[in-house]
């Protein structure tokens, strides 16, 4: 089971973060390379594991900076708004443990400067997150190195 421990000093006060990467999901990889074009590179970001959170989050202007195309559309709340409509997009969230997990995250605006993204439940449910408080760190383990959260 790969699994990474991470310990941060100041975990009770900013949260279980951990740096990812974001990329396209495997079939608009595929899809790009049968059309001879690129594949984006995955973009490096600081992600937080959010127990609180259904659905994991991308930073607004990600899904363009990969040139992703939306998948849907949906109306969320959030703490500071009500019917925030957000665009979906499928990608791949690559752990630093060699763990690569395909979701369909939203697009939508992280109040904490310098996070990028957002680790639901949708994610974690192939996962198991221990939190550690006492001593200032956090463990994720995934039973599978690459999947699909949807």
């Amino acid at each position: 089971m790969p699994s990474i421990t991470i310990r941060l000093d100041d975990l009770r006060r900013r949260g279980a973060l951990l740096d990812v990467s974001i990329g396209v999901c495997e079939d608009a990889a595929k899809a790009l390379r049968r059309a001879g074009r690129a594949v984006p590179h995955p973009r490096r970001t600081r992600a937080m594991v959010d127990i609180g959170a259904g659905r994991s989050l991308i930073r607004t202007g990600l899904g363009d900076e990969l040139g992703l195309n939306p998948v849907g559309a949906v109306e969320i709340d959030t703490p500071s708004s009500k019917d925030l409509r957000v665009m979906e997009y499928d990608v791949r969230f690559h752990f630093p443990n060699e763990v690569s997990l395909e979701t369909t995250a939203l697009e939508a605006p992280l109040p904490n400067h310098g996070l990028g993204a957002l680790i639901g439940r949708d994610l974690l449910a192939s996962a198991r997150f221990e939190y550690r408080g006492y001593l200032n760190e956090f463990t994720l383990e995934f039973p599978s190195s690459e999947g699909s959260a949807r």
